[in-house]
């Protein structure tokens, strides 16, 4: 009998024993490092095409994002496509925050840097907790893994492969290892770089980047699923020592720990990709990431498969990958519930959401959900999507952080020519049941000044509406910015000036299309000479216009930058009428008795076209046009008349020049842009533009009235090259202008921020 007994031990223990060596769990971790850990899908490429089984997987940072899509059902070819997507690397680098804000179609100023703050609480400088972005990473976390998160139960043992990712408390300094709740939160988290994404909270702990303690969590994978065999792709190194003026070296070094990257032979195989040097955002060598961990695995593939004695069938994986998949719900959730902000604010965000309006799915809530972050009263948004078994639906999380009531702006622009200038900047905001922004900024600088003051209200819902107020002062002293010599027939001494009132109420569709009706009022002067040959002693002509002006148009802005931008579109259609009363007193040179005064009335229509309409390779074309037709009357003088006549701008550096060959009361104007971007911050820019007038102004003898010439005249050329390199606080640019006037054709300048003024009632 006992005999027996031992026989039967024996015989269950030799059967365990070839269970667990058939059975031989394989767990696959994935180090973190930015970019080049997109290897990692190569190896997966090459894992399952050699049939290798994945029955765990551990991962850091872009491991992490890598294995958990892998871990959510994503087969090796889509997270290949997908990472491959224009889309993926706009979120993994925040690089068109631009075209969704897009500045709410308002008027753009030329801040550099602006500091938030509050004066309930004390003023704390110091760097921004994220260099790049997180509102598109946010939202794409909780799009690609909220369905995979409600299919398991929020148990990361329930999706198609066991997984497990790590991040960082730095508060208690220790590596968090997370094994469930909300799969993109916990992705989200483990790849919060310090410094570069905003760090995120998860059970009341604030999350970094698991690369801070463990790049290469092969431990997490021993203590969590103690497999058979651990299979490790590596694709980040150490970073090297520290360097005297490299701050960023130093930062890397203080802030992430030197991590274990090797494997022993006893736990597994290690893969290492040879990716070479490449820095964490470099996404422009993503194939060549990929084609490195698919080679890498290729060559430890014969290694592998002499410690494993089973396959993956590819038949069974495709089958329990389409049964995974088929349990994954529909991304339409039942309910909005938003935390973190007051039941009136809470309304805001909702109606701004439209969500009343029957807003139930993912694709649909998309355009609004970027709206809201655009608004200006709103810091950050940290959306989740939880699943409701009851009603097999969605509830819809969002996490709102208020902006700092107060906005303090810093910015202008620095320049080779007379146009340098300082900006500055100070708004309140505030969000109940509408939002509210009163805001004053100042520009200064010897060729434009001016003070505003603005007053806006928004009012969200299905057909949001605005009303905003403005009222201002300015001043252009063209003479101080002119290169002009006296024998030049061209006027040189001119000063604009324009004070007034307006009202604008609209409809917002979005952010990038409003319709505005608006009322304007004010005065619009110009103090001239009509000929240079004038002395210390003379005073100048005077020519005032004291105006009502209503409006109507429609507008939109997809631009990707407030200056110099390089994709995207705009156009606007406007609608305008003059009135008032316009009156010319002569200089000390001319006969003052010769006052012309008289009631004017005239009407302006303009329509402006500015699309980059093709993007090949590093090269973009745009094309730019602009038209307007008006009945505008002629004045007592030529001068009087070219300065209150419409203006064909298309470069920035035409608004600090009077260039009488490109103003006309009817016209039209276009031309081509091309642009070369050889480095991600760098454009070489080419233009070119024709400036065809109705009629132009003739200019008669001093002091007389101007008439009309001959329709279709002779056009206007303007020609302009440039290279930009956009910095982290504003372009730096140098431009060669070519324009149509009679000494100095070609102006060289160089600029170094904004070269943006207050919006002129004339505009």
């Amino acid at each position: 009998m006992i005999i027996l007994r031992k026989t039967a031990f024996i015989s269950i223990f030799l059967l365990s024993l070839v269970v667990k060596i058939q059975a031989q769990d394989v767990a696959l971790v994935l180090s973190g490092g930015g970019a080049k850990g997109l290897s990692h899908v190569g190896v997966l490429k090459a894992l399952e095409e050699y049939e290798i089984p994945i029955d765990y997987i551990v991962g850091n940072s872009m491991g992490a994002i890598v294995g958990g899509l892998y871990a959510s059902g994503y087969s090796p070819d889509e997270i290949e496509a997908l990472v491959k997507s224009e889309e993926f690397r706009y979120w993994v680098t925040g690089t068109i925050d631009e075209r969704f804000f897009n500045y709410r179609l308002e008027d753009p100023n030329p801040s550099w840097i602006t500091f938030p703050f509050s004066i309930k609480k004390p003023f704390v400088s110091g760097l921004p907790s994220s260099l790049i972005s997180p509102y598109l990473m946010d939202y794409a976390v909780m799009e690609l893994f909220s369905k995979a998160s409600a299919a398991s139960g929020y148990d990361f043992d329930s999706l198609f492969v066991p997984f497990r990712c790590v991040a960082s408390d730095v508060d208690s300094s220790v590596l968090v290892v997370l094994r469930n709740g909300q799969l993109g939160s916990a992705i989200r988290a483990s790849a919060t770089f310090p410094l570069l994404i905003k760090p995120l909270r998860i059970d009341d702990r604030l999350l970094f980047d698991g690369g801070m303690f463990n790049n290469f969590p092969t431990d997490i994978a021993r203590k969590e699923f103690d497999p058979d065999l651990i299979i490790g792709s590596v694709a980040a190194g150490n970073y090297d020592a520290p360097r005297d003026n490299d701050v960023i070296s130093q930062l890397q070094n203080m802030l992430m720990r030197k991590a274990d990257l090797t494997l022993p032979d006893e736990d597994g195989v290690l893969i290492r990709s040879l990716v070479g040097p490449a820095g964490i955002l470099d996404f422009a060598r993503v194939q060549m990431f990929i084609d490195s961990g698919y080679q890498a695995a290729l060559r430890s593939i014969p290694l592998i498969k002499a410690r494993i004695n089973r396959k993956a069938d590819t038949v069974l994986l495709k089958e329990h990958r389409n049964s995974f998949q088929q349990k994954l719900p529909a991304l339409q959730f039942d309910s909005i519930i938003v935390r973190g902000v007051k039941p009136t604010q809470a309304h805001y965000i909702h109606r701004k959401l439209n969500y009343n309006n029957a807003i139930s799915s993912i694709s649909e809530l998309k355009a609004n959900y970027f709206n809201l972050l655009a608004d200006d009263k709103i810091s950050y948004i940290f959306p989740q999507m939880v699943y409701d078994t009851i009603n097999q639906q969605f509830n819809l999380l969002l996490d709102v952080t208020l902006s700092e009531p107060f906005l303090a702006e810093i910015g202008g622009n620095i320049s080779s020519s007379a146009t340098n200038q300082a900006f500055v900047g100070l708004s309140y905001r505030k969000l109940s049941s509408i939002g509210s922004r009163y805001g004053v900024n100042a520009y200064f600088g010897r060729f434009y000044s001016s003070v505003q003051g603005v007053v806006r209200y928004d009012l969200p819902g299905a057909q949001p509406f605005f009303a905003q107020f403005r009222g201002q002062l300015s001043r252009k002293d063209y003479f101080k910015n002119s290169t002009y010599f006296f024998e030049d027939p061209t006027p040189a001494f001119i000063i604009e000036n324009e004070s007034g009132l307006s009202i604008e109420i609209g409809h917002s569709m979005g952010n990038n299309l409003k319709v505005a009706l608006g009322m304007a009022g004010g005065r619009r002067g110009f103090d001239y000479y009509q000929s240079n040959n004038f002395s210390r002693n003379d005073t100048a002509d005077i020519s005032q216009f004291d105006f009502l002006k209503p409006k109507l148009g429609v507008y939109y802005n997809s631009l990707n930058k407030k200056y110099l931008a390089n994709a995207g579109m705009r156009w606007f259609v406007e609608l305008a009428y003059f009135t008032g009363k316009q009156t010319n007193r002569p200089g000390s040179n001319l006969n003052r008795a010769l006052i012309f005064s008289e009631n004017q009335a005239y009407y302006r229509f303009k329509v402006h076209y500015d699309n980059f309409f093709a993007h090949t390779g590093q090269f973009t074309f745009g094309f730019l046009g602009e038209a307007v037709l008006s009945d505008q009357p002629l004045q007592s003088n030529y001068t009087a008349t070219v300065l209150a006549s419409p203006v064909f701008e298309p470069v920035n550096e035409m608004k600090t020049l009077f260039l009488e060959r490109y103003r006309a009361f009817n016209y039209v104007g276009g031309g081509l842009k091309f642009i070369y971007n050889p480095l991600r911050n760098l454009d070489l820019r080419a233009e070119a533009y024709v400036f065809q007038p109705y009629e132009r102004i003739i200019n008669q003898e001093i002091n007389e009235k101007p008439v009309l010439g001959l329709r279709f005249p002779n056009a206007s050329f303007l020609f302009s090259g440039r290279v930009v390199v956009n910095t982290p606080l504003g372009p730096l640019s140098a431009a060669v202008n070519f324009y149509d006037r009679e000494d100095n054709k070609f102006l060289f300048v160089i600029n170094f921020g904004y070269l943006l003024f207050n919006r002129s009632n004339f505009d």
